[in-house]
């Protein structure tokens, strides 16, 4: 395990695997792909056991190929956006330790916007380092995320010339591959081009395996298995278990339930413990002789190991020094069922040992994966509670749900802390539908939440704090400073948490108009908090203050306090993760746009709400938001620009749509939509409408009316499925239409299709 810049990798999940003894070498496929050629994407995709792990390995081992490689080979835990762009940077930076800085610092607030806050930079840094160099993505099978996927075309399409993507899966991944085709920037290489050769099975059987097998003998193996080259070595393997080979020969079909039995017939051929240690560690995804010896028992695990290789038996080396291993993944998934069938009682404690012996490693994400295959639920809940509060301060909120969800409902319920947390991962990756049902879980059982919680009260407090930030979450002024108020009242007059919770509770008030009791609330935290030892977190909340406390002079008229706030927030921004991202820094961008507005420099006020107003949409807190777009919309309606006015109020108000109570934001849209002469919500715009659409909006749009979904426009654009989205939202509120057909619709009244 290492760290690199906060997240704890699995340094042999970045290990080049290197060719296997006994490898038959593909000199063709090899040449094809260190031919140069204006590519920048190698995909290899086809079922599991037809080389591609091997080719790849072979290919980064040839003399023709000077490049370094970054290497990720993913698994099933890697579908977390944060987890896989930490492994991607992480990979990089065997590289270039300084290739993916900024993209790595704001991965553990991106809940949404990977393509600008960490794509973007890391495009950056590649384009700047300016090497040549591979960045190769193995089992990407395993990625089940839209963000990912969406994330990861961004960066095909914006992929620096010197820098190629490869990417290994078993099914062709949803990635713009029909754009790259058309445009001759793609090698797939997919089963038939994997398929072995008569010469290459010759090759394999009578060369790396020795089998002395008849030419004849070898077309029939290689016809009945259609060069799969799993498939050959396992009917290898079982060419050797028989006295009458050609007898086994002339009977074998090569399907893959043939297959399986040939597996049984190569365990039967192996000694007993051979076969005990192949079955129980198939359960291991990572192999070391340590955890084998604490899953088996045998105490020789070592020499097994060094045996099993020797052997052929599917083992794959993880790194150099021949530490880790791994089984190859047809032959684990046999060696699995296999177990399931014969000894269906032992795999639970199996696992045990193995969650045992990787806790007490440290590594506790496999820990609490095989405590909870294992059944031993009170033990992964143990696990999760250790770790969640490093794994949360990383932003990896979808592999925190994963392992609770992995957790039988009814164990879950039984811990409410742990609902708790999976409610809490829901708000942050906001699903608010999940979190509100989780929030039922962990409420206590009586109901009663009446009044401030006492000290000591940890279920209530757990609840009004869940609510304070749903609430907000929601734009539902109302029940945040309620919620806000009795988290207040929880802390003594010292506590330094009283400060935090007296700035949330702030924000809201201004949010509600209640601007004096926001200011002393503001005032009263920034004093307690400025006396405290620095830090991070100290410096974060102290900048929460500055922000809000220049939104509310700026809103009080009052520009010299406010011209203070600002200048206290923006010494505070480079000091904070995410930069001008943070949602702190956001607010505090929006009251310079203000104060912009105040002195009359509307060009200014329109350029940094501007800013702002980006920035929001992608953090997606309605309030702040919509606040960003009303004052733009008032600026923009000053300087003349009435289309871009409409546009940005009509905005503001789907924001607003969905939020329970908006507080003075609601009063605020109402009157920006009389000064703008719109009717409440979006309103059908005139012939001018055609104007307000920009040339890419008109692209899309004329696409629209295709039967393309909004992936594919995205791939036929070169752009990501976020960037779509954004633009036909756009040309929604432009068009003052609600949906696909009537933006289509109006497209063709105006003119435009």
């Amino acid at each position: 395990m290492s760290t690199i810049a906060g997240p704890l990798l699995v340094t042999t999940k970045l290990h080049v695997p290197q060719p296997r003894r006994g490898l038959v070498p593909r000199p063709d496929l090899v040449a094809r792909l260190t031919t140069p050629g204006a590519r920048r994407l190698i995909l290899l995709s086809a079922p599991a056991g037809w080389g591609k792990t091997a080719l790849l390995s072979e290919w980064h081992a040839s003399p023709d190929e000077h490049r370094p490689f970054a290497w990720v080979s993913l698994d099933r835990g890697d579908s977390d956006p944060v987890r896989f762009w930490s492994y991607v940077i992480g990979a990089l930076n065997t590289i270039d330790e300084k290739l993916g800085e900024t993209a790595l610092a704001a991965l553990p607030d991106v809940v949404t916007d990977l393509d600008d806050s960490v794509v973007a930079p890391l495009i950056n840094d590649l384009a700047a380092c300016g090497r040549e160099l591979v960045l190769v993505l193995d089992d990407y099978h395993h990625v089940r995320s839209e963000p990912i996927h969406s994330s990861l075309s961004y960066l095909l399409a914006h992929l620096p010339h010197d820098v190629e993507l490869a990417v290994a899966t078993r099914a062709d991944p949803p990635l713009p591959l029909a754009g790259l085709r058309a445009a001759g920037e793609m090698i797939e290489i997919r089963a038939a081009t994997l398929r072995f050769s008569d010469s290459e099975a010759d090759a394999l059987l009578n060369g790396s395996l020795g089998l002395r097998l008849e030419p004849a003998e070898v077309d029939v193996l290689q016809a009945r298995t259609e060069g799969w080259a799993a498939g050959l070595q396992l009917a290898a393997l079982s060419v050797r278990a028989h006295e009458d080979r050609h007898a086994f020969i002339a009977e074998f079909a090569g399907d893959d339930r043939q297959i399986g039995d040939y597996l049984h017939e190569v365990l039967d051929d192996q000694p007993a413990a051979v076969r005990a240690f192949l079955l129980q560690t198939s359960i291991l995804e990572r192999l070391c002789a340590p955890l084998c010896d604490a899953v088996t028992g045998s105490g020789d695990a070592r020499r097994q190991l060094t045996m099993l290789e020797r052997s052929n038996l599917f083992l794959v080396s993880l790194d150099s020094r021949r530490d880790w291993y791994r089984y190859h993944q047809l032959f684990r998934d046999l060696l699995r069922s296999e177990l399931d069938l014969v000894q269906p009682e032992l795999a639970q404690e199996l696992h045990r040992r193995a969650a045992g012996w990787h806790r007490q490693a440290g590594n506790l994400e496999e820990a609490i994966e095989h405590a909870t295959v294992g059944g031993d639920f009170d033990e992964a809940r143990s696990l999760i509670r250790r770790h969640v509060e490093e794994t949360s301060v990383l932003g990896q909120y979808e592999t925190v749900a994963r392992w609770i969800d992995a957790i039988p409902r009814s164990a879950v319920r039984a811990d409410a802390s742990l609902c708790a947390t999976r409610a809490w991962c829901a708000l942050h990756l906001g699903r608010l539908d999940e979190a509100a049902s989780w929030r039922r879980e962990f409420e206590p059982a009586d109901g009663s939440l009446a009044g401030a919680p006492a000290e000591g009260s940890a279920p209530e407090f757990r609840v009004i704090s869940f609510d304070a930030a749903f609430a907000a979450r929601r734009g539902d002024v109302g029940r945040a400073s309620e919620a806000g108020r009795r988290i207040v009242a929880f802390y003594s007059e010292t506590d330094p948490r009283r400060a935090y919770a007296s700035m949330n509770l702030a924000e809201e008030l201004f949010y509600a108009g209640d601007l004096s009791s926001a200011a002393a609330s503001l005032d009263a935290g920034v004093r307690q908090l400025s006396g405290a030892e620095p830090s991070p977190l100290i410096n974060q909340e102290i900048l929460h203050g500055h922000a809000f406390l220049a939104a509310v002079r700026a809103e009080q008229g009052d520009i010299g306090r406010a011209e203070r706030s600002i200048a206290a927030g923006e010494r505070l921004i480079g000091g904070v993760r995410q930069g001008e991202r943070h949602p702190h820094a956001i607010v505090l961008a929006i009251a310079r746009g203000r104060l912009f507005e105040l002195r009359g420099d509307l060009d200014a006020a329109e350029a940094t709400l501007t800013r702002a107003e980006e920035l929001a949409r992608r953090v997606s807190w309605p309030l702040d938001h919509a606040y960003s777009l009303l004052l733009l919309a008032r600026v923009e309606h000053a300087l003349g620009k009435q289309t871009e006015a409409r546009a940005a109020a009509r905005l503001a108000h789907d924001v607003l749509r969905p939020c329970p109570d908006p507080g003075m934001l609601g009063e605020l849209l109402a009157r920006t939509e009389r000064i703008l002469r719109l009717a409440p919500g979006p309103a059908t715009p005139k012939g001018s409408a055609a104007a307000e659409l920009s040339e890419r909006e008109v692209t899309i749009l004329r696409l629209l009316a295709s039967e393309l979904s909004q992936r594919e426009i995205g791939s036929e654009l070169y752009i990501s499925l976020n960037t779509v989205k954004r633009h036909v939202r756009n040309i929604f509120h432009k068009l003052g239409v609600s949906s696909r057909p009537d933006a289509v619709a109006r497209g063709q009244q105006l003119g435009l299709i």
